[in-house]
Formats: structure tokens, sequence, C-alpha cells
């Protein structure tokens, strides 16, 4: 089914952080899970994790040393808004599938095309 859209649908662009246009991805991290190991923050492509003693440049530099670095968490930019596009880059490297996602990146207007199903696979070899 081929979508068609109007010169105006085009042209516009959601607002990030407006909620009514924009829906950002959040995580659910399960402490009892989580060893603080980093993987998650470090993987990141977004830069969206944070824990309370470290950030993904202070471990990609090695400034951030001895590996146990906390229960990670989503940065808001502000209410309702983050980073996070929720790829699952982390859950994927998470080493004891700490990760799971609470609600999609769901961008509105005609980016609706890039909406993701709430069960997320592995790729396929083709």
């Amino acid at each position: 089914m081929k979508i068609k859209y109007s010169i105006f649908d085009r042209f516009r662009i959601p607002a990030y952080d407006k909620s009514s246009q924009m829906q950002t991805g959040d995580l659910i991290f399960d402490p009892e899970k989580c060893n603080g190991c980093g993987t998650c923050v470090q993987i990141c492509p977004g830069g969206c994790l944070l824990t309370e003693t470290t950030t993904k440049v202070d471990i990609l530099s090695g400034k951030a040393k001895g590996g146990k670095y906390g229960v990670p968490h989503v940065v808001q930019m502000k209410k309702g808004a983050t980073l996070c596009i929720a790829c699952f880059d982390c859950g994927t490297a998470c080493p004891r599938g700490a990760i799971s996602i609470k609600h999609n990146f769901n961008p509105g207007y005609h980016f609706k095309r890039l909406t993701q199903t709430s069960d997320m696979r592995y790729p396929k070899r083709g």
C-alpha cells in the first residue's frame, strides 16, 4: 500500500519535544538482573543512557574505570521527551537481559512509516 502525502505533509516536521507530535522511546532496567557493567551506556547510539556515576564519554575515554557503574537510566530532556529511539541496541548487547522497552519511538506525520512494533527480534540471515 503506497501512502500519498500532500505538499503540506512533506514540509511539516514534528516537534520533537511535543508529546502530541512525537513519542520518544523509553526503557525499563531490571535492577535485579543488571550488574552495572556499562555495556548498554557504551553502545547506545543516541547517548541517552547514564548511570549515577558515569556517562558514555567517561567510559569510552577511559576516565571511568572499574566496570561497576550502577543501573542505567534514560535521560529525559524534558517531561515525556528523551533522546531514546528505542533501537534496542542496548538490550541486544546486555549480557544479563536486564533491559526491556517501556514504549517505542513513534514520530508523527510523514515519519510514521518508521514506527516500530513492540516485539523486537534479532536480525535474520537472508
